[in-house]
Parts: structure tokens; C-alpha cells; sequence
């Protein structure tokens, strides 16, 4: 049993044997086959007004998961934009007129941000090829490893063959006791729902910017994490994204 004063061992038990599992029969029988839940017993059922049109409403359309990606050259401010749109700083905010807590673009449980962003990069203006770490107050990136890594990815992602083109591929990696160190196992949990928060600021701004996008939970953590030189037990990824220009159709 693990004892009920132990924040993390659970949740750490359960991020270390949650590796990708390859089921080929059921990815067969599941294509196409979307599943709604209808309610055993309803007393009425009302129509909706079709949704408002509007700039938000028009990326919604626009987000889709692209699978072949063109070699372009992408510039530095969108690289910037995404980074920002999805786990920037945005104001700084003085709590209780004594505080100054940094507010950023996504909600976070206890405003603890557990995330740790990287980023494998090729062809983007005025940065060399590599594995870059995003430094969040200065707004900057930071060099981990030049070159073109996008190689070594290959043994760590199942959906490597859709991105064998794409400019880059960030990383959202959780430092878990950020979170678990005040919210126990639940803190798990919320380091999940901040992941998607990130990941859909990151996709719809890439929509904004006429960049295509992939939503990837298919890798293979030990092998990332050795990537990006985390440690295990500590920290680890929990999401990841790739950009860039859609091939032709």
C-alpha cells in the first residue's frame, strides 16, 4: 500500500507504465467510429441557434491535424507567437496590494505552472538547427543541443512518418512536485488539463498564422525524456505538438 501522506508515488506508478500501447485490431475497428452517449431517458430536447460567427469561431474551423508537412522556412515571430500563446507570461498582477504574482496565457491550479516547455527546431529564421528550452520571463529560447534532432525523435514517436517535414515539435514537460507538493495525487490530474490548455493555445494561434499542427500523445516517454535530459521520477513529458507549413493536397 502506499501510504496516504505520499503525494506522488501513485501518480509517478501510474506516468512510468502508461507507455504507448500498440493494439493494431482495435486502431482498425476504431477508424470512423465515433461513439455519442444517449441519455436513457429524455423529457426534452431543445434546438440551438447556430453558433455566432467570429474570428475565434473561424480558427475553430481552420485547427486541423496535418500529417504531411512542406519545407518552408518558418519565421521567428511565429515561432514566438506560438511559444507566448501557449505558456507566455502575459501580465503581472499584484495580489492582496502586496504580492506581484505573473499571471500567464493559461490557467494553472494554484498558479503553481508545473510546465517546462521545449522545443526540437529546424528551419527557422535567424536560429540554427536544435533543442531549445523556453525561458518564460525573459521571453527568450535557450540552446540544449545544436543540430538537426529531429532523427533521434524517430524511435520516441509513433506519428514520426507525419512529421518527417514540420519545423518543429514542442514539448510540454511537467515538473510534478510543483503541483503535487500542494494538491497531493489530484495534482496530477491538473498538470494534465493545464497540458491541453497549452496545447489548444498552441494549435489555434498556429491556425491564426496559417501553420498546420499535430496533436501528439503517441511517444514513448523514456525515450523523450532521455532526449531532453529530464529525470524520471522527477519531471517528464505529458504533451506534445508539431508545427508547419501543410504539403500540398
Amino acid at each position: 500500500m502506499i501510504p496516504f501522506e505520499d503525494p506522488t508515488s501513485l501518480s509517478a506508478l501510474f506516468h512510468l507504465n502508461s507507455e504507448p500501447w500498440l493494439n493494431d485490431e482495435a486502431y482498425q475497428s476504431a477508424v470512423g467510429g465515433q461513439e455519442f452517449k444517449q441519455p436513457e431517458q429524455v423529457l426534452a430536447e431543445t434546438a440551438l441557434p447556430a453558433p455566432s460567427p467570429g474570428f475565434l469561431s473561424e480558427l475553430f474551423r481552420r485547427r486541423n491535424s496535418c500529417r504531411a508537412y512542406a519545407l518552408e522556412t518558418m519565421p521567428l515571430s511565429a515561432l514566438a507567437d506560438l511559444l507566448a500563446s501557449a505558456y507566455g507570461a502575459v501580465a503581472l498582477d499584484e495580489v492582496n496590494n502586496r504580492m506581484k504574482f505573473l499571471r500567464r496565457s493559461v490557467p494553472s491550479a494554484g498558479g503553481l505552472f508545473p510546465l517546462e516547455v521545449y522545443a526540437f527546431l529546424r528551419r527557422t529564421e535567424g536560429l540554427e538547427d536544435g533543442l531549445y528550452h523556453y525561458n518564460v520571463l525573459a521571453h527568450s529560447l535557450e540552446l540544449i543541443t545544436r543540430g538537426d534532432l529531429f532523427p533521434l525523435m524517430e524511435p520516441a514517436f509513433y506519428t514520426y512518418p507525419f512529421i518527417l517535414q514540420a519545423n518543429l515539435v514542442v514539448c510540454f514537460a511537467a515538473v510534478f512536485r510543483r503541483t503535487q507538493k500542494k494538491y497531493g495525487p489530484r495534482g496530477y490530474r491538473y498538470i494534465l488539463l493545464e497540458a491541453g490548455h497549452c496545447g489548444q493555445n498552441f494549435c489555434l494561434k498556429a491556425a491564426e498564422l496559417g501553420l498546420s499542427t499535430l496533436c501528439m500523445g503517441g511517444f514513448v516517454d523514456s525515450r523523450l525524456n532521455t532526449i531532453l535530459g529530464l529525470r524520471p521520477r522527477e519531471e517528464g513529458v505529458v504533451y506534445t505538438v508539431a508545427a508547419g507549413y501543410a504539403a500540398a493536397k
